[in-house]
């Protein structure tokens, strides 16, 4: 007799339970499956709608409400992992229970994500297969996260710095946060909502326009993918796969512009043009999914060359 694969419960229950099915030796399949949601909360519905299609135009929607609230009015905070999820919760309160809650699976293995093999074309192979990219497991998001904010405040929150030192300082910091991937969903908003702020308060912005899906967005003629959105997703999948952070440098050095001034917390315009941004964090495949089994387990590698496994039931999570 086949013995079940394990699988992460904690992932399994971020889905509506009627949405999750499970084979014959007790394994689920998530690829239909929907995330729990307060959309049309009822008796009927405790777990909200199970329509996903529904589900993400009304995320698309909210978020964008609630990311103009942000421009407007930012959420005061010291740049902390307590002040990313405050700001998580805020774009999110309408959609998902848990909104600016840490991700708490998969908990003892990596969450994996299907994103483009870089080095390959770097290497000059066309169209290669997608690989699986590893995140932080869960029960080392708080200790990593906070480490990567605390050596951000330790250098002033990057205030006093000239443009290419800011750049290649943010740089970083967007990379190693983002490779944490605090939250089960929408990490890239809530990475633009902070470091759009942090930039404003630092002296400088970003021209988000540049994030429309456009050809003429490239930074460089020679760059390894299309527009200035596109390689940001790439740039942020390269620093996954091997360390390099030359793409995301590149698309962060295009997009920041020095301010005139300092604003101060009570301003509200922090630099970023809404409508841009909400093009900037929606143009990629978002299909639900995560990393369920402990067949992919493997220790977070910031630099690796070697080939990993494919996922299973992977795919992008913005």
């Amino acid at each position: 007799m086949t013995r079940p694969r394990p699988f992460s419960q904690e992932w399994i229950d971020y889905f509506i339970p009627s949405t999750v099915h499970w084979d014959a030796t007790g394994f689920p399949d998530i690829s239909g499956a929907v995330m729990r949601n307060l959309v049309r909360v009822s008796a009927e519905r405790p777990y909200g709608i199970t329509d996903s299609e529904v589900l993400d135009v009304y995320e698309g929607l909210a978020t964008y409400k609630r990311m103009s609230e942000l421009r407007r009015e930012p959420i005061p905070g010291n740049y902390d992992l307590a002040h990313l999820r405050r700001i998580h919760r805020h774009l999110f309160q309408d959609v998902y229970p848990w909104a600016g809650e840490l991700r708490n699976a998969p908990r003892d293995w990596p969450m994996v994500k299907l994103g483009p093999d870089v080095q390959a074309c770097r290497n000059g192979i066309r169209n290669p297969p997608e690989i699986a990219h590893r995140y932080f497991a869960a029960k080392e998001i708080r200790g990593y996260g906070t480490a990567v904010l605390d050596r951000m405040a330790a250098k002033n929150h990057l205030r006093g710095l000239d443009r290419e030192t800011f750049v290649d300082e943010l740089t970083k910091v967007w990379a190693r946060i983002n490779y944490v991937h605090p939250f089960r969903e929408g990490n890239t908003r809530a990475q633009f909502a902070f470091f759009s702020q942090l930039s404003a308060d630092a002296g400088f912005s970003f021209d988000t326009a540049r994030f429309q899906p456009a050809e003429a967005n490239l930074p460089h003629e020679s760059s390894l993918v299309g527009d200035l959105r596109e390689q940001f997703v790439w740039g942020r999948f390269e620093y996954m796969q091997t360390g390099e952070t030359t793409l995301l440098r590149e698309t962060i050095d295009a997009a920041v512009v020095v301010a005139p001034h300092v604003p101060d917390a009570s301003t509200t315009g922090h630099g970023y043009d809404v409508p841009a941004l909400r093009a900037a964090t929606a143009g990629h495949p978002r299909p639900i999914g995560g990393m369920l089994s402990t067949e992919s387990r493997a220790e977070p590698v910031a630099a690796s060359s070697r080939e990993r496994p494919p996922a299973h039931d992977a795919g992008y999570e913005l």
